[in-house]
């Protein structure tokens, strides 16, 4: 049973949904059938027996899952982070993992081959290289198990900082190229193989993707088009059974920022700026951005368990989710608030 935060969010929602159904069917009901002792029944009885109906049945949902024994996945960006912790944890539960690196001689490739796990296949994985991707397919399709290709997670992802007028355009193309065309590029080329077995699509989304916040533009336009190109390849590939999923991380950040990279990249991003926007903006201000930077992307010790396990349920179960968030309570209510709420309450609370 999914206990987590998104988890017991989505049974409540389900709940209440079939709570409120289910009180106007009975009211509607009471005006046009004349039954015994229909009209002793109370409404909000009807409504709260309707919530526990809901809840119980989105837990028993949950709780049906797939085998994953047999089957292989393919996962984009196992350098580091979520990538690399999904690929163990999935080798771990008997599936075959074919994990696609950048630099699949070094770093956290070369540690996942130094482990001669018997299921895990590193694969040189560039997603902005039409041919590395055609030879990761080839290489799939020779050593696929009979079961095939079960699901592709398209975890890869660059990630940048600055406001609008700060960040280079070839910057923004570059995140652009890896977070979203990186992932259209390796979905194009394994679609056939998934077509085979009904399978599933994963792709990492963010927060960023349901609100917009100062100084993430170039990295939140890119989570913007991934929940554009994950809810249109969905409503087409229904017709053949293959699931699309995405992964909404809230400020759980895996490797993307450490101290040192981010005062690196200010460094850079400050020199790049023109002057004229240096002077209006100042330095002051600029320090004070990459401050706050430093302060919410650098936390130590963060989990990356929350991330991995929402990537694990958009793959066993058998009824997967358009959206699982892995995200901590401010991150939820954050996304409540920008979705329900006039944008002025959140533009007053949270910028």
């Amino acid at each position: 049973m999914d206990c987590s935060l998104d988890g017991i969010y989505r049974a409540v929602l389900r709940g209440l949904q079939v709570g409120l159904g289910s009180a106007l069917i009975f009211a509607f009901l009471k005006t046009v059938v004349t039954l015994p002792g229909l009209e002793k029944v109370s409404p909000l009885a009807v409504f709260s027996t309707g919530i526990l109906l809901g809840i119980a049945f989105s837990f028993y949902r949950d709780c049906l899952k797939v085998s994953l024994s047999g089957k292989s996945v393919l996962i984009t960006g196992c350098d580091s982070g979520f990538g690399y912790e999904l690929a163990l944890r999935l080798e771990r539960m008997g599936a075959v993992v074919f994990a696609g690196c950048v630099k699949s001689q070094e770093g956290g490739a070369k540690e996942l081959k130094e482990l001669n796990l018997k299921r895990l296949h590193i694969i040189q994985m560039d997603v902005t290289s039409d041919e590395q991707v055609a030879a990761a397919v080839q290489y799939v399709s020779r050593h696929i198990p009979p079961q095939g290709l079960w699901a592709v997670v398209n975890n890869a992802g660059l990630n940048a900082f600055g406001y609008v007028e700060w960040v280079p355009i070839d910057v923004c193309k570059k995140v652009m190229d890896v977070n979203v065309w990186g992932a259209v590029r390796v979905i194009r080329a394994f679609l056939p193989l998934l077509r085979d077995t009904r399978g599933r699509i994963v792709n990492l989304s963010s927060a960023l993707s349901r609100f917009s916040l100062p100084n993430r533009s170039t990295y939140g336009i890119t989570k913007y088009g991934i929940q554009a190109l994950s809810d249109c390849l969905r409503f087409e590939m229904k017709r053949w059974g293959i699931s699309v999923s995405i992964i909404e991380p809230g400020s759980l950040v895996s490797g993307l920022f450490t101290e040192d990279s981010v005062k690196k990249q200010a460094a850079d991003l400050w020199n790049q700026i023109p002057e004229q926007v240096q002077k209006v903006y100042t330095k002051e201000f600029y320090d004070d951005v990459i401050g706050d930077m430093l302060k919410h992307s650098t936390v130590s010790d963060i989990p990356r368990t929350p991330v991995v396990d929402a990537y694990m349920l958009a793959l066993v179960h058998r009824f997967p989710h358009p959206r699982y968030q892995p995200m901590e309570l401010r991150m939820k209510i954050m996304v409540w608030v920008h979705t329900h709420l006039p944008e002025w309450v959140f533009e007053k609370i949270f910028t």
